[in-house]
């Protein structure tokens, strides 16, 4: 029997409606946590007294957060049921929240940072898990895809906000809003969010068998290719707005409100081809739809990396080259996702917090490798997306060669 949430009288469809909505509103608050407050990291530098690269701690030392705690998230969740898994980490979400708005000293402040990264783990998780969960394939792609558009949506119109309300108020407000969407996500959860993992299905939390599935996990070349490849969006879009702040503000002289558009640019490229690839994925069909993908985000890469070269100071055709990045990157997270967890569907929260770790490891140590080659211009990050992408590109290709070679073995002559 599935656990009912507090208003179990409301019908089911309200129910579906109100969790699917409660777990949006989640991701949403992922993302307002994420960028929402870059726009204000000059503010923040002047507050904190801290040198440039420094402030960009902020944004990493949160994603570490994320990677190490996903890693227990999952298991948790696949042993003890998702709301309960949910719920905890929500209420830590609230805490930590509130610990960013009242603080006032730089090094309490990533202390925060990093606990709310461990709390930002658990919706990241726990939030797709349901929906593998509770839906049909299709339809579980089909929701991916609706939060891929959220998620960037909030992404793009963060920033945005952010840059507003920093300009409006100070750099402090942008975390009372994280706080109350927070709050909101917490009490909707309580109220409205069923259990979707049944305890027949539930597996025992024992951190030896955990440790195994990990090592399963990690062992496998072609889910580990396929966690490589998805999350280089991700990481690609996090390592240039964690610098493009700086560079545009410090170094070019650009207001909050002028940069937040070119930042909202990329993410608004995202948006668009999210929704066009849940129709793409109907009419074309997955591979179709992660191929094409990966070649947009690939020329992307590549015109970025050209232009860095060239002309460091070229906004216009750096902001256009993130866009074939975000555009090729839609194409890619719902579709590849999908493969990675197809690998070991019996695992989909472990499988999940693996991707969140990879993601987030990346993400974190990218971020910081691109602050020590900080130079006030766009070719450290440049170079680092464009090798990612590489690597990425390699991967790719070794497993069409390899899958191609077993179609060839298995077909008889």
């Amino acid at each position: 029997m599935l656990e009912k949430p507090l208003c179990s009288k409301l019908s089911n469809k309200i129910v579906d409606f109100a969790s699917i909505s409660l777990i949006t509103i989640m991701y949403i608050t992922l993302c307002a946590e994420a960028d929402m407050y870059v726009p204000a990291f000059p503010q923040m530098i002047n507050y904190f007294g801290v040198a440039e690269n420094q402030i960009q701690l902020i944004l990493s030392i949160n994603f570490a957060g994320l990677c190490l705690a996903g890693l227990v998230t999952g298991p948790l969740s696949d042993s003890f049921g998702r709301k309960k898994v949910l719920l905890g980490g929500l209420l830590l979400f609230v805490i930590s929240s509130a610990g960013c708005v009242y603080t006032s000293d730089f090094y309490i402040m990533l202390f925060w940072r990093l606990l709310q990264g461990i709390a930002a783990s658990v919706p990241m998780v726990v939030g797709v898990a349901t929906f593998l969960d509770k839906y049909a394939a299709e339809k579980a792609g089909q929701l991916i895809g609706m939060i891929n558009s959220v998620i960037a949506a909030s992404m793009a119109g963060a920033p945005i906000v952010g840059a507003w309300i920093s300009q409006i108020f100070n750099w402090r407000a942008n975390f009372i809003v994280i706080l109350a969407l927070a709050t909101v996500s917490f009490l909707g959860t309580l109220l409205f969010i069923e259990e979707t993992l049944p305890k027949n299905k539930r597996r025992s939390f024992h951190l030896a068998a955990i440790g195994k599935d990990y090592i399963k996990l990690l062992k496998s070349f072609k889910f580990m290719c396929y966690g490589l490849i998805v999350n280089f969006p991700f990481t690609a879009i996090v390592v240039y707005i964690a610098s493009l702040s700086v560079i545009l503000i410090n170094h070019f002289g650009m207001d909050l409100k002028e940069f937040s558009y070119y930042q909202a640019s990329t993410m608004t490229t995202f948006i668009v081809f999210s929704l066009l690839s849940i129709k793409m994925i109907g009419k074309k069909g997955l591979d179709y739809t992660k191929n094409l993908g990966g070649i947009l985000a690939l020329i992307g890469s590549i015109g970025l990396f050209c232009i860095s070269q060239i002309d460091q100071t070229n906004i216009n055709i750096i902001c256009l080259s993130m866009a074939f990045i975000a555009a090729g990157g839609a194409m890619m997270s719902g579709t590849f996702g999908m493969k990675a967890l197809s690998v070991f569907p019996e695992m989909n929260g472990t499988a999940m917090a693996i991707m969140t770790a990879i993601r987030q490891s990346l993400a974190s140590g990218l971020v910081i490798l691109s602050e020590i080659f900080f130079d006030g211009t766009i070719v450290p990050v440049a170079v680092i997306i464009f090798s990612y992408a590489a690597i990425a590109a390699v991967c790719y290709a070794i497993l069409c060669y390899t899958s191609s070679t077993y179609r060839h073995i298995q077909t008889p002559l």
